[in-house]
């Protein structure tokens, strides 16, 4: 990693910290705790949306199985960043309290203690899954609902900088994860637009 990535990772870790930053940071992060408010979303979308409500959230299902599950899956196993709270000392590494279900984490005090390097030579920090599928889900909406699109894109931006404030990227892998979700959303948009224009 450069110095510049360090540099910056320990500001945003350290020196920008705030009490209300260490829950609301390790809360957006925490995206499998906000699945069972997003599921009653997502079935009412499709029980009162329109058809092209429809098509969208088909192409952020597509957008998030394809960018989640082969571009990052497969760019993580290739490339083997280590995490920055595994790779050196002085990182804070937050989240939130323990609970079951997830859910519950979303009510508990933010934990934090310091990285404990333990030698590692690989890791998953690149791309930042995260930041891919958050990305591709905006452009998605974007597409469809230009206004909902910039509600959608500060969201994704919120939980692209939580993922270094937390202690689990680098700054550096954000702004390639960025692209990275940008060009698989808008590309499955794409697809599937012209799929559904021919019948």
């Amino acid at each position: 990693m450069n110095t510049w990535d360090i540099d910056l990772l320990l500001r945003i870790n350290r020196d920008w910290a705030h009490p209300a930053l260490d829950w609301l940071m390790p809360a957006v992060s925490a995206i499998n705790a906000w699945v069972p408010l997003l599921i009653p979303l997502v079935l009412y979308l499709l029980w009162r949306g329109r058809k092209e409500t429809r098509i969208m959230l088909l192409c952020i299902g597509l957008a998030v199985g394809i960018g989640d599950g082969v571009v990052s899956n497969t760019l993580k196993k290739t490339i083997g960043r280590v995490r920055p709270r595994d790779a050196i000392t002085g990182v804070i590494v937050r989240d939130l309290g323990p609970g079951s279900p997830a859910i519950v984490r979303l009510f508990k005090a933010p934990v934090q203690s310091p990285s404990q390097p333990r030698g590692e030579t690989r890791g998953k920090s690149f791309p930042s899954s995260h930041t891919v599928n958050m990305f591709a889900v905006a452009i998605c909406v974007a597409l469809f609902h230009r206004g909902w699109g910039g509600v959608a894109f500060c969201l994704a931006t919120l939980i692209a900088y939580s993922r270094i404030y937390v202690g689990a990227h680098w700054p550096g892998d954000i702004p390639p994860s960025i692209g990275l979700g940008l060009l698989v959303g808008y590309a499955v948009v794409t697809v599937v637009r012209r799929v559904a224009s021919r019948r």
